[in-house]
């Protein structure tokens, strides 16, 4: 089998190419990291394979598919290379099968758009400590990570199981609709500095479940590799983002 491919940008530290990297890892499949700089995703020959100019894309050359959006890119993956139901659940299970969409849409409405808006109006945009923005959007980060936790939490209760037993999203098995959630969880300590959110404390369900899928061996390799780029890789974002740091234009 021929590597499928993901386009990345240097450093590393944009969270949504991660969730499908991730997936890969765990399924096993051969993949590899193709990296792009930032000020080159607008422009061909990136474009005709993501005309929206963002970041992932996927070539899968074994099937000679091209796809962008994360979530469709995952959707994807588990179609054509979970046989052996290793992160999602079959027709015996039908409810559960496809309450992981629900999830993984929550993930890419929700999860990554709030995420991405609180971590623009603290660190990006060109006026600083717009109050109403950044509180606005604190807000929803933080309603966002309590749905997560109150849904683990009654998990937890239906099934059963004891506080160090892990719990994971729908069902009683770790899904691709939980592994879609982690790159964004790791920007948490960015969108709240100084501490402000204590989510161990506050969330002690939705830290528990994040640390469980960060101890997986495959994502744990994933995971140490983005560490790895975030340290070694020119930033390539900073150009980029100097332009559109301004959202008034």
């Amino acid at each position: 089998m021929q590597p499928i491919k993901i386009y990345h940008a240097p450093q590393g530290r944009g969270p949504n190419p991660w969730k499908p990297i991730i997936v890969l890892a765990e399924l096993g499949l051969p993949h590899d990291v193709v990296w792009i700089p930032y000020g080159e995703i607008k422009s061909e020959p990136y474009t005709s394979l993501n005309p929206n100019g963002r970041l992932p894309a996927m070539v899968d050359p074994n099937k000679n598919v091209t796809l962008w959006e994360s979530g469709a890119i995952i959707n994807y993956l588990i179609a054509t290379y979970d046989s052996e139901l290793k992160l999602t659940y079959g027709d015996d299970r039908f409810e559960e099968k496809w309450l992981l969409q629900s999830w993984l849409m929550f993930q890419m409405s929700a999860q990554g758009p709030m995420f991405g808006q609180k971590m623009w109006f603290t660190h990006i945009h060109v006026e600083q400590n717009l109050h109403t923005a950044i509180d606005r959007y604190g807000n929803e980060v933080k309603r966002i990570v309590g749905v997560v936790e109150d849904t683990l939490r009654k998990q937890r209760q239906k099934l059963g199981l004891a506080s160090e037993d892990p719990v994971w999203l729908v069902g009683d098995k770790c899904t691709y609709a939980d592994l879609s959630f982690i790159s964004w969880n790791l920007t948490l300590g960015a969108l709240f500095p100084g501490g402000t959110v204590d989510v161990e404390k506050e969330f002690p369900e939705y830290h528990r479940w994040h640390t469980n899928m960060t101890k997986r061996p495959a994502t744990k390799k994933v995971l140490d590799y983005r560490e790895d780029c975030i340290r070694t890789m020119e930033d390539t974002a900073a150009q980029a983002l100097s332009k559109q740091a301004d959202a008034r234009y």
